[in-house]
């Protein structure tokens, strides 16, 4: 919201969310509380909202939010500058993109369905001298059900724990290749197969880190811009496998190897990452800026198509707002 009302000229915002108390805190200039986006209700609110106060713009926020506006994009009477239906369910779906670029030459790491118990020890046998495989959920957000094992009896503890716990299927989750190195994130606009605005951000810290076995989460308090072409490249190109025509925005998750080559992880189409978008809106173009222009066909021109070389480091924690700054900027006044 604070990166829409740096525009010119300032846009109407509308906040809806299925929660009373979070709506509560909503910096937007109107709210409403909704159904939640996961039952038929809440495209029939929407649609509602539209209509009274003249929404011409609608900005997705999570992935259940974006698969529901995916499913009723044809109902809406102006284009929701979403990616196809295709590719939203391609990419809610972590272990059938993997074999999707798999199969396609994109450098991803090699995980295997875990359709029961009984096929961890054939899946730790497939990776025999390697000391840590990766386990994780295929859906969903915020590193569900995401951690690292380095033993047979270490998986069957934690995904018993999540199906007993959270009545998450055995079936639900993939184990495969551990990325040690450096993590990054390719956030990028798209209009009609043109990508107006691409940047790379690397994660340097992460919120309650130390509170979980694998040191790290979804959420980051610490990133920065940082120029890596060859992740840029692979990003770009995946998108384009994924579609001719791409439109809206993207989130492409990378990590290295140990040997420093990149692989992707996964893709989250149809919106832009939690708490990043304040380091996407202080770059010298205004990615949110960009998708809400394209959306009204606004194309903007930007000079530096493949996001700035300049520096800049957000700092994001808890109880603060995200604050933006140069890396020269870092020890004035300390």
């Amino acid at each position: 919201m604070r990166a829409l009302r740096a525009m010119t000229p300032m846009p109407v915002i509308v906040g809806v969310n299925h929660d009373r108390f979070t709506i509560k805190a909503s910096l937007a200039d109107l709210n409403y509380v909704v159904p939640v986006p996961t039952g038929g209700e809440f495209v029939d609110a929407i649609l509602d909202i539209v209509a009274r106060d003249r929404i011409n713009l609608i900005i997705a926020t999570d992935e259940s939010v974006v698969k529901a506006l995916s499913d009723s994009r044809d109902r809406f009477p102006f284009d929701l500058l979403l990616p196809s239906r295709k590719t939203v369910d391609l990419c809610q779906d972590k272990h059938a993109l993997n074999v999707f670029f798999r199969d396609r030459g994109i450098p991803v790491p090699r995980f295997y369905e875990v359709s029961s118990l009984d096929d961890l020890e054939g899946i730790f046998a497939r990776f025999e001298g390697d000391g840590v495989l990766w386990c994780r959920v295929r859906r969903g957000s915020l590193s569900l059900g995401a951690t690292a094992v380095t033993n047979v009896d270490q998986a069957r503890s934690w995904i018993t724990q999540w199906r007993d716990l959270r009545g998450i299927q055995v079936s639900d989750f993939t184990l495969g290749e551990y990325l040690p190195g450096r993590h990054y994130h390719v956030t990028s606009v798209w209009y009609r197969g043109q990508v107006l605005l691409a940047q790379v951000t690397e994660a340097l810290s992460y919120f309650a880190a130390g509170n979980n076995p694998s040191g790290t989460f979804s959420l980051t308090n610490l990133a920065r811009t940082v120029v890596a072409p060859e992740v840029l490249r692979i990003a770009l190109d995946a998108i384009r496998t994924l579609e001719d025509r791409a439109s809206g925005a993207f989130i492409v998750e990378f990590k290295e190897r140990s040997d420093g080559n990149p692989a992707l992880m996964e893709i989250n189409a149809g919106r832009f990452p939690s708490g990043v978008s304040t380091l996407l809106a202080a770059c010298p173009t205004n990615m949110i800026e960009v998708l809400a222009r394209a959306s009204a066909g606004q194309i903007m021109t930007i000079p530096e198509q493949h996001g700035t070389d300049q520096e800049l480091y957000l700092v994001h924690d808890i109880d603060c707002l995200p604050r933006v700054f140069t890396a020269s900027a870092l020890l004035e006044g300390l």
